[in-house]
């Protein structure tokens, strides 16, 4: 009996076990199950972040690619704008390839007119003729226009849109699912509009699309811009071109008739002088037989009077020789005799006409000369005539106890001849007629001096003859300095 409570006692006590074991195993298996649950829970939630944050992340990069694609081909459009002033080719660029590649298959660029106010359509893509019609009239006669024109601001149009207004006509009237316009700019005003869409639902327009189509509008505008300027700049250019040709001729007349007019005058001058010639040298002739005594005494009053009528006839014939020779040169009836001369001998020869005048008023004269070779090629007569004038003048200019000085310089292939006095100067307003035939500056001294105002215009006409080039530096009060140039060879 024993032994079967032993063996009883022993039965339940391992049933006992078990069931306690198998209390706790249960316990931890729904614990455990728990766990993964929860676990297979937090994986299937981040599961969906990695998909959602990959799907995002895929969506990012081909907005991105689609950016860096658009802004790449709205580079090369904007090399391509730079290279043309013409507004139709520029429309002609922004072709279906070009508005296939920013992602879009349907295109519209739109100007005011600037004289009815009304839309007209510049470029477009996807439609036909017929629709281009349709759209302008519906967009001309509707409030459409007012909404497109948004100075500064796009218009992004989706047909999901929950709520689109008056947009949703537009979707109809320009056939699209969704479209994407900004306004084009000129000098801060809206002339018109760009406008890209895409038929199909799965073309939808991001706001990334407005910056894209912003660049293109603003390229647009500029050239737009740039051309009308171009065009303006061009008119005025074929404007100034065709004033400066009439111009031109008017002055290519006016120059024959100066032509003429100095061919006149110089065959004038030359008759004139020539007919003068004669009856001078009677004059001159019968004054000499007279105050020679040849026809009879000769009273001391008569023969003061003889004397001016000689001075003054030789005045006359020394005028009448400077007329002659001005008239020959500029008609190139007088020949230069070009020959190597000696620069030394020509300035002794002036000098010594000169001193006389020089010593009566005790006026410096001095001479400097700085050349390598005595030698230049020049008609001898001329050129002592051409320094004979000048160094007159300067003496007849410059006061007593006065300064002249003659100096000789080698410049490159040329002998520089200057001649500097410190007399009465030029006026400024003299200036321009220095060189002019008859004139004389209208000043107390010069007026006391006598001349006909040919010297200085035979001096210009001997050395432009000898292919020179003269000019001169004064200042009023202190002197002036008279310099001209000849070739050496």
């Amino acid at each position: 009996m024993d032994a079967y409570i032993i063996i009883s006692a022993l039965i339940i006590g391992i049933l006992f076990i078990l069931y306690y074991f198998e209390k706790n195993r249960r316990a931890a298996s729904e614990k455990l199950n728990k766990r993964l649950q929860d676990i297979i829970g937090q994986l299937d939630s981040q599961a969906k972040i990695i998909i959602k944050t990959d799907l995002a992340l895929n969506k990012a990069q081909e907005e991105l690619d689609k950016k860096i694609t658009g802004l790449y081909t709205l580079h090369e459009l904007g090399k391509e704008i730079s290279s043309t002033f013409n507004i139709e080719n520029l429309f002609g660029l922004i072709n279906q390839p070009f508005v296939l590649k920013l992602g879009f298959s349907k295109l519209l660029i739109m100007l005011k007119n600037d004289a009815s106010g009304m839309l007209a359509t510049k470029s477009s893509t996807g439609y036909s003729e017929a629709e281009i019609k349709t759209i302008e009239s519906e967009l001309n006669k509707r409030k459409f226009i007012n909404a497109l024109f948004k100075k500064e601001q796009s218009v992004i149009v989706n047909r999901e849109n929950e709520s689109i207004g008056q947009e949703y006509n537009l979707l109809d009237i320009l056939n699209v699912e969704s479209f994407i316009t900004a306004p084009i700019i000129v000098k801060d005003e809206p002339v018109g509009f760009i406008l890209m869409g895409n038929a199909s639902v799965y073309g939808k327009t991001i706001e990334g699309d407005s910056e894209l189509l912003s660049i293109l509008a603003g390229q647009i505008g500029i050239a737009i811009e740039n051309t009308k300027l171009y065009t303006e700049l061009f008119g005025s250019h074929k404007e100034l071109e065709r004033r400066v040709a009439e111009r031109t001729q008017e002055l290519e007349k006016l120059n024959e008739e100066l032509k003429n007019l100095n061919k006149m005058k110089s065959d004038f001058i030359s008759a004139v002088s020539h007919e003068l010639r004669t009856p001078l040298t009677s004059i001159k002739g019968y004054a000499s037989i007279l105050m020679a005594g040849k026809l009879g005494d000769v009273l001391p009053a008569q023969k003061e009077r003889l004397e001016k009528i000689d001075k003054h006839s030789n005045s006359l014939v020394h005028l009448i020789n400077n007329l002659l020779d001005i008239a020959r040169i500029e008609s190139g009836k007088i020949q230069m005799e070009i020959k190597d001369i000696s620069i030394k001998e020509i300035l002794d020869s002036i000098v010594d006409i000169i001193t006389p005048q020089v010593k009566e008023k005790n006026i410096s004269l001095k001479v400097t000369s700085n050349i390598k070779f005595d030698k230049i090629k020049a008609d001898q007569v001329q050129l002592e005539r051409a320094l004979l004038n000048l160094l007159s003048n300067a003496v007849k200019f410059t006061p007593e106890k006065g300064r002249v000085l003659i100096d000789i310089q080698e410049k490159d292939d040329d002998i520089q001849f200057s001649i500097e006095d410190t007399g009465i100067g030029i006026p400024s307003q003299d200036i321009p007629k220095v060189f002019q035939e008859f004139f004389r500056a209208d000043n107390a001294l010069d007026q006391k001096i006598k001349g006909s105002g040919l010297g200085l215009s035979l001096v210009k006409k001997i050395v432009e003859a000898h292919k020179g080039k003269i000019w001169f530096n004064t200042e009023l009060g202190k002197g002036t300095r008279f310099t001209f140039t000849l070739p050496k060879y």
